[in-house]
């Protein structure tokens, strides 16, 4: 016959607490590798949106005009789409412009990526230089300022409130509501879960 010691035997309370440290170390391993990536995610999208500025500015030295907006950027730019002379308008004001503003800058080679292609940040954000009429159509009066006072920005679709808040830290004044970078979506703090379908920095 067992004992009626081996029949009572169960964990004690060292492999229990064993046990809940391990679990703990992974619970920490998870969260950790994704703050990493999150941390990654926020660091290669202000820096997509940092080189497409850098771009935009750079072309418009080059060309005197906007990448987009170029009326004769067929015959300057080698291969470009045929139907990609802008109206010279001082601003990229259609989509069709906005989709050959990026085409432009990597045909120069001002910006890497596939011509022909949405300009993306880790498959999700997508980066286009736009005018302000276009970007801010659709917004809620008073989120951005008038398409009168800017005129062209680089407009990013995509993200959160989490790292639409720290790439504001990172290229304007920490506030979206305020400067030169601003969103769609109110902001009240850095939430992952609140999405920002369409956010703009200011070129001019």
């Amino acid at each position: 016959m067992r004992s009626t010691k081996s029949l009572n035997t169960g964990f004690t309370l060292i492999e229990i607490s064993i046990v809940l440290v391990i679990i703990g170390l992974i619970l920490s391993g998870i969260l950790n590798a994704q703050s990493v990536i999150r941390n990654a995610l926020t660091k290669d999208t202000i820096k997509g949106v940092n080189d497409i500025a850098a771009a935009a500015q750079q072309f418009r030295d080059r060309y005197g005009s906007w990448p987009g907006d170029l009326s004769n950027a067929v015959a300057s730019i080698a291969p470009l789409t045929a139907s990609c002379n802008g109206n010279g308008s001082g601003q990229v004001n259609t989509p069709a412009e906005s989709i050959c503003a990026s085409e432009e800058l990597i045909r120069t080679g001002m910006l890497k990526g596939t011509a022909g292609s949405p300009i993306t940040v880790r498959g999700s954000t997508t980066l286009s230089v736009t005018g302000a009429t276009l970007a801010l159509s659709g917004v809620p009066a008073g989120r951005f300022p008038t398409p009168n006072n800017w005129n062209n920005v680089v407009r990013i679709q995509g993200i959160d409130c989490d790292i639409a808040i720290q790439m504001d830290r990172a290229t304007d004044d920490g506030n979206v509501d305020t400067g030169n970078f601003r969103t769609a979506t109110a902001c009240a703090g850095q939430d992952e879960n609140i999405p920002v379908a369409n956010a703009v920095l200011r070129l001019n």
